[in-house]
């Protein structure tokens, strides 16, 4: 009995990368490619949420520091 298989994965710069282990079995295929939305590179924040504004690190050093100082040490 044949059975159609479906490998489903990515292409990306003109190279497909399966998501799956490829069959051992062989025949015709067809590549149908299913465009996505190109998101814009962002900062590493992007990975965790968006806030409402993006602070760069020395901004957030200085208030951290800011913070330490004013604890009580005693």
């Amino acid at each position: 009995m044949e059975q159609t298989l479906i490998v489903r994965g990515r292409y990306i710069g003109r190279v497909f990368i399966a998501d799956d282990p490829l069959p051992d079995e062989e025949g015709t295929a067809e590549l149908i490619i299913t465009p996505t939305l190109r998101r814009p590179h962002g900062s590493i924040a992007d990975a965790f949420g968006r806030a409402a504004v993006l602070r760069s690190g020395d901004d957030i050093l200085a208030q951290l520091r800011a913070d330490r100082d004013e604890w009580d040490d005693d």
